[in-house]
């Protein structure tokens, strides 16, 4: 039976894959996806190279995981925001979800940061896996959006495609 000092710490393997993955968030963000290799992420790390592949199969799949992190901070961030004022008129809501937004690619530390640099840059199998958490993130801004129109609170004739990139790409 573990003890209970054993059950609230961290495995030593938790912790060197979060490690791994904040430093490659960093790296991303200052170099970006074609010039940030294993071998500099192992380096940023202290570990060897070969040591990452006992925590990810590839470079590929521990850079899609730090985009998708990027990705589910910010909508987490953003729902708790709604949740807290499930009542606020709608277009209240939408100003509670840009504040939330704009806190939390702050506070997401280089995740959110690294997902805006490299989405563009990864394969195709992984930009499609992450297009669907995005998916997901842009209906919520949909619904957010549509509501609003049809309480009035926004003008008909307001693109709803548009304002949701104006918004997101403040």
């Amino acid at each position: 039976m573990a003890s209970a000092a054993q059950m609230t710490e961290p495995k030593a393997r938790d912790v060197s894959r979060r490690t791994i993955l904040n430093q490659t968030a960093r790296l991303l963000v200052e170099r970006g996806y074609a010039s940030t290799s294993l071998r500099d992420i192992a380096a940023a790390t202290g570990m060897k190279a070969g040591s990452l592949y006992y925590h990810f199969d590839s470079k590929d799949s521990l850079v899609e995981t730090v985009l998708a992190e990027g990705i589910s901070l910010v909508e987490e961030q953003v729902h708790a925001a709604l949740d807290a004022h499930p009542d606020a008129p709608p277009l209240d809501r939408i100003r509670l979800a840009m504040a939330a937004h704009l806190r939390a690619l702050h506070d997401s530390g280089d995740y959110a940061s690294a997902h805006i640099r490299c989405y563009a840059h990864m394969p195709p199998d992984a930009m499609k896996r992450l297009h669907a958490l995005r998916e997901g993130y842009d209906a919520l801004w949909r619904d957010l959006i549509d509501a609003a129109q049809a309480a009035g609170a926004l003008a008909q004739d307001t693109n709803p495609r548009t304002l949701r990139f104006a918004v997101l790409g403040m």
